[in-house]
This record gives C-alpha cells, sequence and structure tokens, in this order.
C-alpha cells in the first residue's frame, strides 16, 4: 500500500500539471443573407447548424461549407479559429479552369473554377473547392486526383 500511494501521487500530478488541449473543427463558410441579398466568407468553430441558429435562422440565412479541417487547441475567450491548412504542391491555384474526371458521377467532365484549396492530412490529399457558374453557380469540393486542367 505505500508504494501505490506515491505512484498515485505521481500520476495525479502528471495528470493536473499538464494543459488540455481540445479538438474542434473549424469551418470556412459561404454564408448569405436573404433580407440584405449580400454573401460573405469567414472561418469559424462554429458549425454550420449552430452558425444559422445563432444568426438569424434558416429564413433568414444560408450557408455552404467552403471547406473543414481539424484543429487543436482552445477558442474560448474569442479566440480565432484556426487558419486553413495550406496545400501541399498543389497542381492548381485559386482561378483556374478545371474538368471534374469521376467517371459514373453526376459532375464527370463538368467545368468549374478552382476557389480554394486546402490539404487534408488525414487524407492525404489536398482538397479543391469548385464553382460551376454555368450550373446556377453550383460550389463543391474534389480530391486532387479527379481533377485536370479544362481543355
Amino acid at each position: 500500500m505505500k508504494r501505490i500511494q506515491p505512484l498515485l501521487l505521481l500520476i495525479l500530478v502528471m495528470i493536473l500539471g499538464q494543459n488540455a488541449w481540445a479538438e474542434y473543427r473549424a469551418y470556412e463558410l459561404e454564408i448569405f443573407d436573404r433580407t440584405t441579398k449580400t454573401s460573405e466568407t469567414l472561418i469559424t468553430s462554429f458549425s454550420p447548424a449552430d452558425y444559422i441558429l445563432t444568426h438569424g435562422g434558416p429564413d433568414r440565412i444560408g450557408i455552404i461549407i467552403r471547406a473543414s479541417w481539424i484543429c487543436y487547441g482552445d477558442t474560448s475567450r474569442r479566440k480565432k479559429a484556426c487558419p486553413v491548412p495550406k496545400p501541399i504542391n498543389p497542381r492548381y491555384k485559386d482561378g483556374d479552369r478545371v474538368q471534374i474526371m469521376l467517371q459514373k458521377h453526376l459532375t464527370h467532365e463538368w467545368v468549374g473554377v478552382v476557389e480554394n484549396s486546402f490539404f487534408r492530412p488525414e487524407l492525404r490529399s489536398n482538397v479543391y473547392g469548385i464553382r460551376f457558374t454555368d450550373r446556377n453557380n453550383l460550389y463543391t469540393r474534389y480530391y486532387e486526383a479527379n481533377l485536370r486542367k479544362a481543355p
């Protein structure tokens, strides 16, 4: 019993002496205000559903998730979410016209414009946000392997 007490004390000191860091998801959101007919892009740690509920509700605003990634740390006391992870050796840059190469997919061979890119370490891939202006301004994301330069 006497040997266990110092060990428990040591474990307790190690646990309490460490700073705790949380894991959270950050989002880049494109927000459309239906009342003022304006839009903006922002980075937040609010989930899209929570953002809608706390900023006027679904009748007031609409949201497109442009990107999401994992952050480590703390967002209390109005600290900002971590920045978007930069792409690693990107093949395409913002403004490039690309063609989707996904066999048997609705968007196969569609041509769009790269709006943003970021690296997803858990997927080991760059992800690109593509806007299809000729398809009612549709926005969606694709892995780098599913894109090629538009002809």
